[in-house]
């Protein structure tokens, strides 16, 4: 009998291979227990947001999100499945820091209202409310590389926790806990990044089965397509650490001291551009900083699923038309529905505990690559909906 103890994603077996193996065995997934819970945020009107130039708070909004849960499970010494969204996030919790990570949350909206003038949705669902109400969730736990382990997901809970969420505007509640927001760790520091090569493009991608059952066979031949057209990860991967550059303009690294604390100092501006100055040095004239930016890179989210396929990759426009024409057949067949957003630069935010510790980094395409793409998927699920 599988235990729900708040081990249970800790205790998960390791699986190494070609994803597409991997996503094309349902044997290999495990039940999220019925007692752990889904955590959505989500920033509103984030299309608005993004036109307005403020992307950039917006991927820390969902950064936020993500590392506000992950200071508290890191406390806890309880490991959880997380998933950027670009203009949001999911994180799935157990019952024993769920009510912290609710405050937390909540002091974060009112942060991002009060700093940045829009609202961050925040709810919860329990993962057996949503299995009653006949949806599914099955996990993975995969080791892409020599550095990264990242969460597979099969199953619609986690959308269907994020559609019931949306739309209930007052969602959140937490009670009143002697715990402030810690957003320690939580960086912006670096520029928008140039695809490796001149020629290149950003290609933003979230594909999505149209039948729940269908998932693990169709997400599989998909990601066999993606490594036939572009490359595996290393070849199609949008970072290089040529192309990193740390940003110097205070307007950007005082949008990073506004999320993460209640209160701009001069002292809190003066520590956020020190560690820029000395995060250039480093990473230029050390070797203990050139081998950061290859761990980096390798601990970079390019790719996630979470029922649906979500990734930033780097390609030629031959690449992508050719891809987007074997997605055709399979939107014209019924068999997915996607959305894509191309661009000439991707956006990285971070959450780095030390050089020498854990470090997770979160990438969107520029000009809101994530929310672009639903952007453009959402009339074809509405038309799905309609159409059953």
């Amino acid at each position: 009998m599988q235990s729900t103890h708040h081990t249970f994603y800790q205790d998960l077996h390791l699986h190494y291979g070609k994803l597409h193996e991997l996503v094309a065995d349902e044997q290999v997934f495990s039940k999220v227990p019925d007692s752990w819970n889904i955590i959505v945020t989500d920033v509103e009107n984030s299309t608005k947001a993004i036109s307005e130039g403020k992307q950039q708070v917006v991927n820390l909004a969902a950064t936020g999100s993500i590392v506000a849960c992950l200071n508290i499970s890191r406390e806890a010494g309880i490991e959880i499945p997380f998933f950027f969204g670009g203009d949001g996030a999911t994180i799935i919790v157990p019952d024993e820091i769920l009510e912290e990570c609710l405050f937390a949350l909540q002091l974060h909206q009112e942060r991002c209202s009060i700093s940045f003038e829009f609202y961050l949705r925040v709810g919860h669902r329990k993962v057996g409310a949503m299995i009653e109400n006949g949806g599914s969730l099955k996990i993975l736990k995969y080791k892409r590389n020599d550095l990264h382990i990242m969460p597979i997901i099969l199953g619609d809970a986690l959308q269907m926790a994020e559609d019931a969420i949306k739309s209930n505007k007052q969602e959140i509640t937490a009670k009143d806990l002697p715990y402030n927001l810690n957003l320690e760790g939580m960086e912006c520091k670096w520029d928008k990044i140039k695809p490796p090569r001149n020629e290149n493009e950003i290609l933003t991608l979230i594909i999505q089965a149209t039948t729940v059952a269908h998932q693990s066979k169709v997400y599989s031949k998909v990601l066999k397509k993606i490594d036939e057209i572009y490359g595996e990860d290393v070849i199609r991967h949008p970072i290089t650490a040529k192309r990193l550059k740390m940003v110097h303009k205070l307007s950007r690294l005082k949008d990073e001291v506004k999320m993460k604390f209640d209160q701009i100092t001069t002292t809190k501006l003066a520590a956020s551009w020190w560690r820029t100055v000395m995060g250039s040095w480093f990473t230029k004239y050390t070797s203990s900083g050139r081998n950061y930016l290859n761990d980096l890179i390798q601990l970079t989210e390019t790719l996630l699923l979470d029922g649906a396929i979500n990734t930033v990759i780097s390609g030629k426009q031959s690449q992508r038309e050719q891809l987007l024409d074997y997605l055709d057949r399979l939107e014209d067949n019924g068999s997915i529905v996607y959305g894509f957003y191309c661009s000439t630069s991707s956006i990285l935010s971070c959450f780095v505990t030390a050089i020498d510790d854990y470090h997770i980094h979160f990438l969107d395409g520029d000009n809101g690559g994530y929310t672009q793409a639903s952007k453009v998927l959402k009339p074809k699920l509405r038309r799905q909906q309609l159409s059953e």
